[in-house]
């Protein structure tokens, strides 16, 4: 998915340059390219584009500058290419971090990139905090640090952790670490809650599909 994902976004970017309309900005990693999902489309960026749509009565520009197997200084470096494009974006969201847990890095010198990346943020923009299943304790450092410097800062929090979780069945993609497009239900969840959008509604998961 990596490959066909990035270049359906590159296309998608440049198609929305010539458009008009509000401009949003996606940095973080493969959650916001939607690897897991069916199409680049259908991850938590996709729809959520489609909620703001529906609440604006207009069409949403996106300059999705993510990379899969970005690290915190990674999207440290997608904010400063906000300076490059041509106009301000209405919306800038980030998640990042799953990949410096991931990879099992020290906390130390992730909580230090995590606090230059919610630094450099322009305020307004929507920061996730860690979601579920990438090791408890050291989520909830992370989690700890957005809640307290994101709001200092003025950033306003998509609380992930707090949708994603248990039961899991059905929101994960076949690799077992990316969320499925019902996995992304509720990253999506989380950010329409941070913006004050109806949030997707729960997927039954009874019949496990």
């Amino acid at each position: 998915m990596v490959d066909p994902y990035r270049e359906a976004w590159e296309r998608s970017n440049a198609a929305d340059r010539e458009r008009e309309g509000p401009l949003w900005v996606a940095l973080g990693d493969s959650t916001a390219q939607g690897i897991g999902a069916p199409a680049f489309d259908r991850g938590y960026v996709g729809q959520l584009r489609s909620r703001l749509d529906a609440r604006d009565g207009r069409a949403w520009r996106i300059a999705n500058l993510s990379v899969t197997g970005a690290r915190l200084r990674d999207a440290l470096r997608q904010v400063r290419g906000l300076a490059d494009l041509p106009s301000a974006p209405e919306l800038v969201t980030c998640a990042a971090g799953s990949n410096d847990l991931a990879w099992r890095l020290g906390l130390r010198g992730i909580g230090h990139d995590l606090a230059q990346l919610l630094e450099a943020l322009p305020a307004g923009a929507v920061v996730a905090t860690m979601p579920r299943g990438l090791g408890e304790r050291r989520s909830e450092a992370l989690n700890a640090m957005i809640r307290r410097e994101a709001p200092a800062r003025g950033l306003v929090i998509a609380d992930v952790w707090a949708h994603t979780g248990v039961p899991w069945r059905g929101k994960l993609a076949a690799d077992g670490f990316h969320p499925s497009e019902r996995g992304y239900q509720d990253w999506a969840a989380a950010f329409a809650e941070a913006l004050g959008l109806p949030t997707p509604a729960a997927p039954d998961t009874r019949d496990g599909r």
